[in-house]
């Protein structure tokens, strides 16, 4: 239970700063974790995740697991977030004192503008990329760039404080960057454990030989009389140096011997370098890695663009891959399920002598559009385009996506050549309904066409 919801309320009035809140124009209410902040009307603040609330306040420390319950419990998850007891570890737009007398008024004074751009695109839940919409609405909101900063506790070392505790969203912030609606400005580089890819690594000097540390730095001694020349630790007898080589004493520093340079020895092995090798030692898994074998990750700080803008406006993501237009609907199936249906269509045309045909639609130049048009426009084209296909199919027709611009479909008592009228129809309704001139490629194929087809995509699923 949230400790908020154990706390008795208190004889008398707390008196709260007056502030309407603009999506509705009456006092904001506020979720609350932990016992009630000082100073806050009482009636404004709730300990319930089915009542509604406009933002939160976190009184005590609080789990990354249960703030995500609370946040997506929210009508509006980018919701801003005030912290009163050091959550530095989740996302929070105001951080003070709960003892502080003016903290009310400080947190409505830091919400207010968040609220007001909250407002300005009223939520609602996206039909795909909700974690990319929430991205953008946090940048958005915030008036701010998603700064990344170092982060010692995180695996990666780096962190997006607006993002909170979720460094796997690095994905997702590179696939906004790939369609223009953020814009990247380098941050840092990190270096990876080849088995953990954790980036908390100690770097230290390794022997060549045998990779330990046990090093020391040594002086080359150089005997001149014998041409004798070794590490000094190999001329050292007590107090005296003598030659390894031709066992004469060496007494004058100039005149019978001298130091022309350094070598690193190896205490372990005894083997002498004149460089050891650098070394990584992962602190989560405790794998070593030569720095040959790091990987290497890129971090960015991230700026809304003006099309990022425009993908809230439409609170449409620009994604120019047919798998997400049309997964989920009716008749469409992964590519594995959809190679099934066909064998099992060849199947049936080989025992009854029924004809089948294997179609594709693809759309070519998609690239050469991006140079001209945003990616939000190619995509609610590209979208306008996938949904004419599908709706001028007929119902026993099935539907497979086939890398990121074709749609593989399979006409069930269809010859090619009926296959190829009705490509060519959908083809035409296509190009009648989408404003764009999109490039629409089509073939159909039957028979011995269709069974190496099944063998080659076979082979791609295998190679997975």
């Amino acid at each position: 239970m949230n400790e908020f919801a154990k706390v008795e309320r208190q004889e008398g009035t707390n008196s709260a700063p007056e502030s309407l809140h603009p999506f509705s124009g009456t006092a904001p209410r506020f979720f609350v974790f932990g016992p009630a902040p000082h100073g806050f009307d009482r009636e404004q603040l709730q300990a319930s995740l089915h009542a509604p609330y406009d933002a939160i306040i976190l009184n005590r420390p609080v789990g990354a697991a249960e703030f995500e319950d609370a946040v997506a419990a929210a009508a509006d998850p980018a919701l801003p977030v005030a912290d009163l007891a050091g959550n530095t570890h989740l996302r929070r737009d105001f951080t003070g004192d709960a003892l502080d007398p003016g903290c009310p008024d400080a947190v409505l004074k830091h919400f207010s503008p968040i609220w007001k751009r909250l407002a300005a695109f009223p939520y609602r839940s996206p039909d795909m990329g909700a974690e990319e919409m929430l991205i953008l609405r946090l940048a958005y909101s915030r008036a701010a760039p998603i700064s990344a900063v170092l982060d010692p506790a995180a695996r990666g070392l780096v962190r997006y404080p607006l993002l909170g505790a979720r460094a796997d969203l690095r994905g997702e912030l590179e696939n906004l960057a790939e369609y223009g609606l953020l814009r990247r400005s380098h941050f840092m580089r990190t270096h990876g454990c080849r088995k953990c890819d954790s980036a908390r690594l100690h770097a230290y000097e390794a022997c060549p030989s045998c990779g330990s540390s046990d090093l020391q730095d040594e002086a080359i001694v150089h005997h001149y009389r014998c041409g004798g020349q070794e590490a000094e630790s190999h001329f050292t007898s007590g107090h005296r140096l003598i030659c390894p080589k031709c066992h004469e004493e060496l007494r004058h520093y100039g005149v019978d011997y001298d130091k022309p340079g350094h070598v690193v020895s190896c205490r372990a092995c005894g083997a002498a370098n004149s460089e050891p090798d650098p070394a990584f030692i992962c602190l989560d898994c405790a794998a070593v890695t030569a720095s040959g074998d790091l990987s290497q990750k890129d971090w960015y700080h991230y700026d809304l663009t003006e099309e990022g803008l425009q993908a809230l406006q439409t609170n449409h993501l620009p994604l120019l891959d047919i798998a997400a237009y049309v997964n989920g609907r009716s008749r469409v199936f992964s590519l594995r399920d959809f190679l099934l249906l066909v064998s099992e269509g060849m199947r049936i045309m080989r025992r009854f002598e029924r004809p089948f045909a294997l179609g594709r639609i693809a759309i070519s130049n998609l690239e050469e559009l991006r140079e001209t048009r945003s990616v939000t426009e190619i995509s609610l084209a590209f979208r306008q385009a996938v949904d004419t296909i599908l709706d001028g199919m007929h119902d026993c027709d099935f539907v497979g996506a086939d890398g990121a611009a074709a749609i593989l479909i399979g006409f069930p008592e269809t010859t090619a050549a009926q296959a190829e009228i009705a490509l060519a129809r959908l083809r035409a309704k296509v190009a009648e309904a989408v404003p764009l001139s999109f490039a629409i490629e089509t073939s159909a194929d039957e028979g011995e066409n269709i069974l190496d087809f099944l063998v080659r995509k076979e082979n791609e699923l295998a190679d997975e």
